[in-house]
């Protein structure tokens, strides 16, 4: 999934599924700072992970991967 938001800065990035971060774009908006935390845990459980990079052009681009029942 792509957004064209504020992205998030490249020394924010290795926190950003952090529980409870709030990174300094998003102080201002609603929000506790949970949802990636939560989604890299559900993927985890599944044998996933997310990954996080720049959009083009501004935003950001997150990632699901999940692995393939055989």
């Amino acid at each position: 999934m792509a957004d064209d938001g504020p992205g998030v800065p490249e020394s924010e990035q290795a926190a950003v599924f952090g529980r409870f971060f709030r990174g300094t774009a998003a102080r201002e908006t609603e929000g506790v700072g949970v949802g990636l935390y939560l989604a890299r845990e559900i993927a985890a459980q599944q044998g996933g992970y997310l990954k996080l990079a720049p959009a083009p052009g501004g935003g950001s681009v997150f990632s699901l991967f999940l692995p393939r029942e055989m």
